[in-house]
């Protein structure tokens, strides 16, 4: 399991989709562009996404935090009655308190637009629990001013992240080494690391707030 956002100033937004436009144009690509329809003729756009994402962390202009864990080694039956989609949910969760709202909630306000979804459905009840824990963390009042989910079909930032979430989270999960795997997803699941620059991709760096990796180990483990 994988999940994943990008912090970036509203200010920075337009500019962004602007290159990502170019691309698009660049190529013909019409319609969503996102991990699950990567193949030999679209790949072309989710590299130049990709390479766009990482070119973007490097300016400084936009920060990327991904959260790996093990679904397999999750009690699927404490996370909730949805027992899976409650686990994806509460990793969320873990995702927004511990990276946006601990790393900018003492300097900014927050404005969350996850994907829309059943594992995102919940997290706009949470908003409250978000701000009450971030008031201890950050020593700052109401940080998570909204939280929003919007379809990725319209909103081109989530597919943006979508890109190289799927592609570091097929890395992680060792998928990119497995047959049956397309050509075009594999180098593109070797491009995505090979562009963070990490030595590994298991393990934590705590303290980079533009490109952070988190694998996270269940408090309850199964069985």
């Amino acid at each position: 399991m994988a999940v994943a956002g990008i912090a970036v100033a509203r200010e920075a937004i337009p500019v962004i989709v602007g290159q990502m436009k170019e691309i698009r144009e660049k190529f013909g690509k019409k319609g969503e562009v996102k991990w699950k329809n990567a193949k030999s003729r679209s790949g072309i756009v989710h590299e130049a996404y990709i390479r766009l994402l990482f070119a973007l962390v490097d300016e400084g202009r936009l920060h990327f935090h991904v959260r790996f864990s093990r679904m397999d080694e999750y009690d699927h039956k404490r996370s909730g009655p949805r027992r899976k989609i409650d686990t994806v949910s509460k990793a969320f969760f873990q995702l927004l308190l511990h990276r946006p709202v601990a790393f900018y909630g003492a300097d900014a306000d927050l404005y969350i637009h996850p994907d829309d979804g059943d594992c995102t459905s919940e997290l706009v009840n949470q908003m409250g629990a978000l701000n009450f824990v971030g008031r201890r963390m950050c020593k700052a009042s109401d940080i998570v001013k909204l939280v929003q989910p919007r379809s990725s079909e319209r909103e081109p930032m989530l597919q943006l992240l979508d890109c190289t979430l799927g592609a570091l989270a097929a890395y992680r999960n060792g998928r990119h080494e497995k047959e049956g795997i397309s050509d075009t997803k594999k180098k593109l699941a070797e491009l995505a690391f090979e562009m963070t620059g990490w030595p590994d991709i298991t393990g934590n760096c705590w303290q980079k707030k533009k490109l952070n990796r988190w694998n996270a180990v269940p408090k309850f483990k199964k069985g």
